[in-house]
């Protein structure tokens, strides 16, 4: 399509002007340190960079005899990973601006290695000079929800591969080739956005986005997304700052369509909803707790979860006996089982939490988080300890725990718990 090659203007326009910029993060365990930076040299012609260097190691505590595994399945114990983040972007009389973000990564998962490269953003924009209008042409993602756990506004990507971003997995921070415009009057936005698809769950080429928006004390949004042979779906948002220290958030969508694999095929609905309620509080001191409820229509009703988990579980055993009297049929459903455990997302309800503590003089920070499938009373606990040592460098330990049982959502993880050490060095 041609709409995928306009993502190389943003670097074909830049002038790869090197600058050393890196402005310390107000949140050390941001989603992405790339996001929201302001860099000015003159009126006339501005230009930044901003290069991460990350490198990781994480040890994998594996489940001795994991209810999906056929025998030709590994997990490994250990994962590497060695990556290059870098953003270029110049800006010329505040109307013309060009953006682009290349990631480059090394990751060695034990039995296999994989170098990949992507283009995340890639973008040239124009804005008026009163800055109340701004259209672009490109590559990007935009965001649209407030979300802390669950990003279910973000119509254009409906599911991810756990219920919060992993920080170092910058590919989730890859957009889409789009153009779109954005009016702005006063607190009120007006956004329109013409996609080439990349949705998962549809066979389509192309889908659209409208969005009407008000910022202030109190916001909300409301979406309408079209995609090509399809219903529309819908969305709303809406936060609150209701006193000084507490805040709320509720989010809501609605599909005509399923967001989860093909296999699961009981609940037959003429539409999938999902809703979130979440509230934070932040105390004067600036440590914060966080939680959140959140329910998904299309995660697997009990019959179908026990359906898929049983039969999966059951020919992985007949091929790891070598038992089987229909490989082909055996290694289907013990792969449907793997894909459904891989999707996030899977069940009904759930309910988050998460404790983060102020920096302290030194720079050490806390995060305790945890995530329950009130369906079948499995967990994660995560705690991170993150330590920033200068406005470059910084790292974090990571201990995440999965609870439940064998045929449970959090259960089925092929590691009982894993540690991983991150190193991260910004130029």
């Amino acid at each position: 399509m041609m709409l995928r090659i306009w993502p190389l203007l943003a670097f074909l326009f830049n002038p790869l002007a090197l600058c050393n910029n890196s402005d310390t993060s107000n949140d050390p365990f941001a989603d992405d340190p790339f996001k929201n930076e302001a860099s000015q040299i003159n009126n006339n012609h501005d230009h930044k960079s901003r290069i991460e260097l990350k490198g990781y190691y994480q040890h994998n505590n594996l489940r001795t005899d994991h209810p999906f595994n056929p025998g030709e399945e590994l997990f490994s114990d250990k994962v590497k990973l060695v990556s290059l983040d870098a953003q270029l972007e110049s800006d010329w009389q505040n109307q013309w601006k060009t953006r682009g973000r290349i990631y480059l990564r090394y990751l060695d998962e034990g039995h296999k290695d994989a170098t990949k490269s992507t283009l995340l953003e890639g973008i040239a924009q124009w804005q008026s000079k009163d800055r109340n209008l701004i259209i672009e042409l490109g590559r990007s993602k935009p965001q649209w929800s407030n979300g802390y756990n669950y990003d279910i506004a973000n119509m254009l990507q409906p599911q991810r591969s756990l219920p919060y971003i992993d920080q170092d997995n910058p590919l989730q921070s890859k957009g889409w080739d789009m153009v779109s415009g954005q009016y702005f009057n006063g607190p009120w936005s007006f956004s329109a956005y013409l996609v080439a698809s990349e949705n998962p769950y549809v066979d389509t080429n192309s889908e659209a986005v409208l969005r009407l928006g008000y910022q202030d004390n109190d916001s909300f949004s409301l979406l309408l997304n079209k995609i090509e042979g399809q219903n529309l779906s819908f969305g709303a948002t809406y936060s609150s700052l209701l006193t000084d220290s507490i805040t709320f958030r509720t989010e809501w969508t609605r599909h005509s369509y399923r967001q989860m694999i093909s296999s699961l095929k009981i609940k037959q609905q003429s539409n999938y909803q999902r809703l979130v309620l979440g509230s934070t509080y932040t105390a004067d001191s600036g440590w914060s707790l966080t939680g959140e409820y959140f329910y998904n229509e299309h995660g697997a009703n009990k019959q179908e979860w026990e359906n898929v988990t049983a039969d999966a579980a059951a020919s992985a055993e007949r091929l790891r006996q070598n038992q089987s009297t229909d490989p082909a049929t055996d290694y289907k459903n013990t792969y449907t089982g793997l894909n459904l455990m891989s999707q996030g997302w899977v069940r009904e309800r759930y309910f988050s939490f998460m404790f983060m503590s102020i920096e302290s003089e030194d720079l050490w920070q806390l995060r305790l988080s945890s995530q329950y499938s009130l369906d079948d009373s499995s967990s994660l606990y995560r705690l991170e300890l993150h330590k920033s040592f200068n406005d470059n460098f910084s790292a974090r330990l990571q201990w995440q725990v999965f609870n439940g049982c064998d045929l449970c959502e959090y259960g089925l993880s092929p590691s009982n718990n894993d540690v991983r050490l991150t190193g991260s060095w910004l130029f």
